[in-house]
């Protein structure tokens, strides 16, 4: 039976152990309110079937929309062995015709294509026995000018496995691998081992997507160029602590690579642990570097992070490894309450803090809310920063004198750490700009 995006996650609760997925307001469930009525540009052709489909898309030309009837569509592959070419001089749209009935998609292979827009779709992964973990059923490869928007990449979970497995997020969301020009917008990607994988990417855009219920990593990055991770919302991981994962928020690493990452921009997101695991942050450690296997040639280059909030349980908040132009500015990086007990209280390896490793150059670590902060250094600016702590009332930047609700409010909710007015922390443009307090 085919049902809307909110529908066809909603009711995976039941039926899988330990993994409950949670919905609240997300883009996915947005978009039907705000675009069921919109009129798509460009000329349109209704299909209703996978063969409809390649065939409108063997004669298009460029431009154009194909709409979607309601219904499984098998896999969407566009590769060097389909019958036509994909590469199109225009960009092609290919969208659900009707947004509370999305079509749906057990597959997607693109290679080598160009100019193309994949909108109010879902892409549903159904695990199978046999598969390894790393299992990609979406993927798009060495491929320009590629959007991906207003869809829902629906996961499942391992069954039969091991006991490590069962229950528990398989195989990668979205794997991005070369090409240029990629934007990944307004998404929902749940119930994965990972959730977005990129290798290589040029002027890639990541922006309003919201992923949860993920096993290991939410998005990674190895080697890719000019890059922008802004407004996601990441939040809510169910880990499985048999597994031995170390799961992150967002990632960068260079291991085994000979270029490294340059031109990243992570900006305004939420990052909340929730009622869900602990997890690292961000976490861009230099290994090539940091193992002495490489020199200044695989320092990450022009890093800017900034406007981010972090709630979690984990000290990596913000680790970033050797670096050549750093800015950390305007970030608030502090516990979930949720973790914090008369065992955990006092326990660094639970406080996230913002570091960065010392042979970084040019670094800028101003205008920041979270625990102690690092000395500056020549070639270093690390000032206006502002300590919060939820260790003693008898320090300063106790959580409770400069938020309105850290400590008993609901640790989902960006608002329960909005900066109590009047507070040493209630200063224009410290922290990040969601949680000022407002006049």
């Amino acid at each position: 039976m085919t049902r809307s995006a909110c529908d066809h996650t909603m009711d995976r609760n039941a039926g899988h152990g330990p993994v409950l997925w949670r919905r609240t307001l997300l883009p996915a469930c947005r978009w039907f309110l705000c675009l069921a009525a919109s009129a798509l540009p460009g000329s349109a052709q209704q299909v209703t079937d996978s063969q409809g489909l390649y065939a409108a898309l063997s004669q298009a030309r460029g431009g154009e929309t194909i709409l979607l009837a309601p219904g499984d569509y098998g896999t969407l592959a566009l590769t060097e062995k389909s019958k036509f070419d994909s590469v199109f001089p225009l960009p092609l749209t290919i969208a659900s015709a009707d947004p509370r009935r999305p079509a749906t998609f057990a597959g997607l292979r693109i290679e080598n294509s160009a100019n193309l827009v994949l909108d109010r779709l879902v892409f549903d992964y159904t695990f199978k026995p046999g598969q390894p973990l790393s299992v990609r059923p979406f993927s798009v490869k060495s491929s320009d000018h590629i959007t991906i928007r207003n869809s829902v990449f629906d996961g499942d979970v391992a069954q039969g496995v091991s006991a490590k497995d069962d229950g528990f997020g398989y195989g990668y969301g979205l794997e991005l691998s070369g090409g240029t020009d990629v934007r990944i917008e307004d998404n929902e990607i749940f119930g994965f081992n990972r959730g977005i994988v990129t290798g290589g990417t040029r002027n890639l855009r990541i922006t309003g997507n919201d992923l949860h219920s993920i096993r290991s990593d939410g998005m990674n990055f190895v080697k890719v160029t000019d890059v922008l991770i802004e407004g996601n919302r990441i939040h809510d991981f169910i880990r499985s602590y048999a597994s031995g994962d170390h799961s992150d928020m967002i990632q960068f690493w260079t291991k085994n690579t000979k270029a490294p990452s340059t031109g990243i921009t992570i900006r305004g997101n939420l990052l909340l642990s929730g009622a869900g695991s602990s997890t690292q942050s961000i976490f861009m450690r230099n290994d090539m570097v940091d193992r002495g296997l490489a020199g200044d040639e695989m320092f990450y280059r022009d890093v800017l992070i900034e406007d981010n909030v972090i709630v979690n349980g984990h000290l990596h908040g913000i680790t970033l490894g050797e670096s050549d132009g750093v800015v950390i500015r305007r970030n608030t990086v502090l516990r979930n309450p949720r973790v914090v007990n008369a065992k955990t209280r006092e326990k660094t390896v639970t406080i996230p803090r913002i570091a960065v490793a010392e042979a970084s150059r040019r670094v800028e670590i101003t205008d920041n809310i979270g625990p102690a902060f690092q000395d500056s250094k020549p070639g270093w600016s690390v000032r206006d920063n502002v300590e919060a702590q939820d260790v003693t009332t008898m320090r300063p930047g106790y959580y409770h004198k400069l938020f309105t609700d850290a400590q008993t409010g609901d640790p989902r909710r960006a608002d329960t750490f909005v900066v109590r007015s009047g507070s040493v922390a209630d200063r224009p443009g410290l922290g990040a700009p969601i949680l000022q307090a407002t006049p």
